[in-house]
């Protein structure tokens, strides 16, 4: 199988790296581009555009990506603790009073220092990981988000955990939810666990959804 895995704000493709590295070890493939958050100006559609048609794939769009994904062509979407694209997807999927990111003179958010990420970003993994992320964030040029079509065969795996992305908020917007007991970033936290999601999916595929929300211990 292969799987694209589309990165939300403020970070990059190496976000992904234990969850690639999980995949590969199973044999399949992986890629996880670059979106060119830091640039002023661009829409969904241009972030779309650099992951392009993936007809073969399972395109996984985490937290802002879940936008992204919407419009990617795919084999399955999964939106990762993603945002739908949904009339006021920002307030009806964001949690209360999450942040702690400034922005620049640009409009461009981002994260002012590393006990500010450790603690209202990263407060759900180990003791390195978040020193380790935080040399790696990027600035979030704004983006809105839009309305459209979401498939029958698109799938929501949320995070009951998670402090960004109310993992209540899905119910009755996708025709299947996987539920992951983990915070925000599972790909950092519980690769192992993910990727066991990941590969169930695709396997299931189509044919297997239904409204039931599984959930995984980890």
């Amino acid at each position: 199988m292969r799987y694209v895995l589309v990165h939300g704000a403020w970070l990059g493709g190496w976000c992904w790296n234990r969850l690639a590295e999980e995949l590969e070890s199973r044999g399949h493939r992986v890629w996880a581009p670059d979106l060119p958050c830091e640039e002023v100006g661009l829409t969904q559609a241009d972030y779309a555009a650099v992951v392009g048609r993936q007809p073969d794939a399972v395109v996984v769009g985490h937290s802002l990506a879940g936008l992204t994904v919407a419009l990617v062509e795919a084999r399955l979407r999964i939106y990762l603790a993603g945002l739908l694209p949904v009339a006021g997807a920002y307030a009806r999927f964001l949690v209360p009073g999450f942040g702690g990111s400034v922005r620049d003179e640009l409009g461009r958010s981002y994260w002012p220092d590393l006990e500010t990420a450790r603690t209202r970003l990263l407060p759900d993994c180990d003791a390195e990981t978040p020193e380790w992320a935080f040399a790696r964030l990027r600035r979030q040029a704004p983006l809105e988000a839009h309305d459209g079509a979401i498939d029958a065969t698109d799938v929501a795996i949320v995070c009951a955990r998670d402090i960004a992305v109310d993992p209540t908020s899905f119910a009755g917007l996708v025709p299947r939810i996987v539920e992951l007991d983990t915070g925000h970033f599972p790909m950092l936290t519980h690769p192992g666990v993910l990727a066991d999601a990941l590969e169930e999916l695709a396997l299931v595929g189509p044919a297997g959804q239904s409204d039931e929300r599984p959930r995984r211990q980890v």
